[in-house]
């Protein structure tokens, strides 16, 4: 069944495919610096000297988005820790007194030949 909303419009939204950053010689953007600064809002600008890439321009907004993405991931193992050690002092202290008991193991040799059964 087919229901009919004249009062809703859909929208449908073209996401163009991020293009690739452009490259730039040491030379070219040093004489082009103001020009490199205007143009970084599109996107990063590599600089390379001789064949070899050598930095990324980057705008502002996304450099911070790139360091609080490192940010976050750092503080979630700090914040891991801190469970631990939350748990830590719930139970005394710690695990350092614990003792578990030892293991009787007798290894098997994978390559030994296996009896065989007589009926």
């Amino acid at each position: 069944m087919v229901m009919n909303y004249p009062h809703v419009v859909m929208k449908q939204i073209h996401q163009s495919s991020p293009r690739p950053p452009r490259r730039l010689g040491v030379a070219e953007a040093k004489s082009r610096l103001s020009e490199l600064l205007r143009h970084v809002t599109t996107g990063p600008m590599i600089i390379h000297n001789r064949g070899r890439d050598l930095a990324v321009v980057l705008a502002v907004e996304e450099y911070d988005r790139l360091t609080a993405e490192h940010n976050v991931a750092r503080t979630a193992g700090a914040a891991f820790i801190d469970r631990i050690d939350a748990l830590k002092q719930r139970y005394d202290g710690g695990v350092e007194d614990f003792a578990p008991a030892r293991l009787v193991f007798e290894p098997v040799d994978p390559f030994a030949r296996k009896p065989r059964k007589r009926s």
